[in-house]
């Protein structure tokens, strides 16, 4: 506890994933006071024919999702 899964479009190397992963830990670690020792992060990588799927699930009307994205049609990205 907390588990985060960082959910993005294929594109980024690993080590920028490691990174971002290490940066949501400690922010996770400085705002909610979690010791690093219980968080973990998870990346799942998608293609952009996927993303639509992801956003419909995950994102699309969804009131956990804190931060909306700027666009409406997971298609375009507009």
């Amino acid at each position: 506890m907390p588990h985060v899964v960082i959910k993005a479009i294929k594109g980024a190397s690993p080590q920028q994933l490691q990174e971002a992963a290490k940066q949501v830990s400690a922010v996770i670690n400085t705002t909610l006071g979690k010791p690093e020792k219980y968080i973990s992060v998870s990346v799942e990588e998608y293609s952009f024919d996927g993303w639509e799927s992801v956003y419909n699930e995950h994102i699309k009307d969804k009131d956990n999702v804190l931060i909306k994205p700027g666009y409406t049609d997971p298609k375009t990205f507009q």
